[in-house]
């Protein structure tokens, strides 16, 4: 069985693993202006184990923990596939915070973690809308406890719906098959989402990706300011799909 791993029950209300999880999965490595973001979750973290996940420790970790999917992840048809996949299976058997390397932390997440078994980041408003979703629960910024039902949940979906086509088009088969479609999905259908802590977007997203641009060159309002003033993470949008 994939999930043989699971020796423990999830325990919800457990203090979520002070362990910081990044993950770069491309043989050239993270570039300069990503291991700078990178660098900002260990300063506001400083007694939390960072964990650097790359193509070698990546292939250690399914060999050794998770065997029967290593078939499932070598067969994904996209490098983002994987790279959603892996973040799932090492926040079930490991617990911590999963962050995108494109992500930059701004302050301590140590109080929006707090007293809670599961904390997902919410995407941007604008995101939704885009999607005409009421609401999507992102996988860019995830934290739980070792072995949370939430994780089980999502391998399985993950197991179950290997070779199911979503879509034809390449990025909703994408979003739908591992990616803030199917996390939104899980979410919706878990029995014990009124554990789960929804994190707000103007606290971990504060941005939609228009005004990132418009941050990154410079050209940006006193508003965006005001967001980033209040935000504990920003989330920079540039991973490449």
């Amino acid at each position: 069985m994939i999930l043989n791993i699971k020796t423990h029950t999830s325990k919800e209300f457990n203090q979520i693993p002070q362990i910081i999880h990044q993950v770069y999965e491309d043989m050239n490595g993270p570039s300069q202006a990503l291991l700078q973001i990178s660098q900002s979750w260990k300063r506001f973290h400083p007694n939390w184990e960072y964990r650097f996940w790359n193509r070698e420790s990546i292939d250690v970790f399914l060999k050794s923990d998770f065997p029967d999917f290593l078939p499932i992840y070598q067969n994904y048809p996209y490098d983002i596939q994987r790279w959603d996949a892996i973040r799932y299976l090492i926040l079930y058997r490991y617990g911590g915070l999963y962050a995108d390397m494109d992500y930059e932390c701004l302050a301590p997440l140590d109080l929006l973690l707090r007293d809670s078994g599961c904390c997902l980041g919410l995407e941007h408003c604008q995101h939704a809308d885009r999607l005409q979703k009421p609401f999507i629960v992102g996988n860019a910024l995830m934290a739980a406890v070792q072995f949370h039902s939430f994780f089980e949940q999502i391998i399985e979906n993950l197991i179950k719906d290997k070779n199911k086509v979503f879509s034809d088009l390449r990025i909703q088969q994408i979003l739908e098959s591992t990616g803030p479609l199917l996390t939104t999905r899980i979410y919706c259908s878990h029995p014990d989402k009124a554990k789960i802590r929804l994190l707000p977007y103007e606290l971990i997203a504060p941005l939609s990706m228009q005004e990132v641009r418009l941050l990154l060159i410079e050209n940006h309002s006193t508003e965006i300011d005001e967001k980033i003033e209040k935000a504990y993470a920003i989330h920079y949008y540039m991973g490449s799909w």
